[in-house]
């Protein structure tokens, strides 16, 4: 049973084409590899499907929007998805198990990341294995283009595999699938950032092209600029606690955010069908969820706990519009909604008169561009790494201030500031301007500077207490094997 188990996820594929409204499945038959891939001018379109596959994995509904519940970005008291359970403080257990209506959460990017690793390993052991030539479509020999972007998506899909789940299977073209074994997400992370740096070096100096995000097609340098910031950022934010964060390799960190994108990266939406991004719709909904009370709070240190409270206090509707917000991103970002839409049986910590808007235009067409990892957050992640080597701290300041400033109306910084400051500053930017990009983003920051343990729930840069440090195996993928379920948060193990 194990093999036969390991052998479909080897040879997993995705179905692809479904609806923003569909729950995401997996074609779970497995037949012959090389019969299933015998055309390889197909290859470079089963990969590209692929990117997709990791797209869903976290944009959609399943992991996204309950992960930003749980890490007080966003709130809502809506049961969808989970959101109402992984929200609910003090924090309860995470319903691991068979019978959980909203068990998507776990599986959702479980089963996403295997499906796509799938097609793409099988690829890459054909090539490898068997000397297969692949062309485009004017006969052109494209074979280390299509190894470069399988590269990629390895590590795009092992790479959130390390930061969603306390531990997972590492598969690439070159695994014995009758020998697999749960790995730590360490070692998980480890092997994505390889794979990620391992793309970079294919796609540098080449005219190899990465078009598996619409509309867009990196060539050469700027396809290795992708892997590399994609590979700072998994190795930046691994880490569960304070003191994990102080051990990552923020060398290496350094190395590939100093050599990262200058540009933007943000796949253009296809009105529903494959692209699309769960929290750009009901998350900038007002009447489905609005902007945690501790995000507002964060974004105005200075207002008395009358004016901006935190938590939200029992038995208010309503606060009203802040008079002088501490961040212009309050306006322009975030706008004031009026009275929560939630039951007040379901506590009144949910509530929040703000709603999320700055992407607004996305929900009249879903078809416009949605940020998903950016300059400026590179910049942030190389701020980070710069500190915590001794680099340049006026250089890290630079980096904060891009956000900071232009976009937040703050004070600029001069790197004159304490590391302690600047690390906070960093988070802040981080949440105020990633909340609404990459899945998990929120979760990430905080659970890397909330101490291991943590009691301290007024903290505003922390998790609540007792929330998951990181999900674990589904229930579905552990009763395969009979393995007992196992979870984290409230009464069980942070991680």
């Amino acid at each position: 049973m194990k093999n036969y188990k390991l052998l479909i996820i080897a040879l997993a594929f995705i179905a692809v084409g479904m609806g923003c409204q569909d729950l995401e499945v997996e074609n779970l038959n497995s037949p012959d590899r090389r019969a299933l891939l015998a055309e390889p001018s197909e290859y470079p379109a089963s990969i590209e499907g692929a990117y997709s596959s990791v797209w869903g994995a976290t944009q959609y509904s399943t992991f996204q929007f309950p992960i930003s519940v749980m890490a007080q970005s966003l709130s809502m008291s809506w049961g969808n998805w989970g959101a109402q359970d992984l929200g609910t403080i003090p924090r309860q257990a995470l319903q691991n198990n068979l019978t959980y209506n909203n068990r998507g959460v776990f599986t959702g990017s479980w089963n996403g990341m295997y499906s796509a690793l799938g097609p793409v390993n099988n690829i890459l052991k054909i090539i490898a294995e068997d000397g297969v030539t692949v062309p485009d479509g004017a006969g052109n020999d494209i074979t280390q283009s299509v190894v470069a972007n399988g590269k990629f998506v390895q590590g795009m899909a092992l790479g959130y595999l390390s930061l969603i789940y306390n531990q997972a299977y590492i598969v690439d073209e070159a695994s014995d699938i009758s020998n697999l074994e749960f790995r730590p997400y360490s070692e998980v992370n480890a092997a994505a950032v390889q794979k990620l740096e391992e793309a970079a070096a294919l796609f540098a100096g080449s005219n190899w092209s990465m078009t598996g995000f619409p509309e867009y097609n990196f060539v050469g340098n700027d396809a290795a600029k992708v892997a590399r910031s994609f590979a700072a950022k998994f190795q930046a934010v691994v880490a569960r606690n304070t003191t994990e964060a102080a051990a990552i390799d923020w060398a290496n960190v350094l190395s590939n955010a100093s050599n990262g994108m200058d540009f933007d990266l943000a796949p253009l939406g296809d009105g529903g069908n494959v692209w699309w991004h769960r929290l750009l719709i009901q998350g900038q909904d007002p009447g489905w969820a609005r902007v945690s009370q501790k995000m507002i709070k964060m974004m105005n240190p200075d207002a008395s706990n009358a004016a901006v409270p935190y938590p939200w206090p029992d038995g208010v509707g309503t606060i009203g519009a802040i008079a002088n917000p501490g961040d212009d991103r309050i306006g322009t970002d975030i706008t004031f909604a009026g009275a929560s839409p939630f039951s007040s049986a379901r506590g009144w910590y949910f509530y929040s008169d703000y709603d999320y808007s700055r992407y607004e235009s996305y929900r009249a067409s879903f078809a416009e561009p949605m940020d998903y990892l950016t300059e400026a957050e590179v910049g942030l992640i190389r701020a980070e790494a710069l500190i915590r080597t001794g680099g340049s701290k006026t250089d890290a300041a630079n980096l904060i201030n891009v956000t900071r400033v232009a976009r937040g109306g703050l004070a600029p910084l001069t790197g004159a500031e304490s590391d302690d400051v600047l690390l906070n500053a960093i988070t802040y930017e981080l949440l105020v301007e990633t909340s609404h990009h990459m899945g998990g983003n929120p979760w990430f920051q905080r659970r890397m500077r909330t101490p291991s343990g943590n009691t301290d729930a007024t903290n505003l840069y922390y998790l609540e207490p007792a929330t998951a440090r990181h999900l674990p195996v589904p229930a579905d993928e552990l009763s395969i094997f009979g393995i007992p379920f196992y979870t984290f948060g409230g009464n069980q193990p942070e991680q």
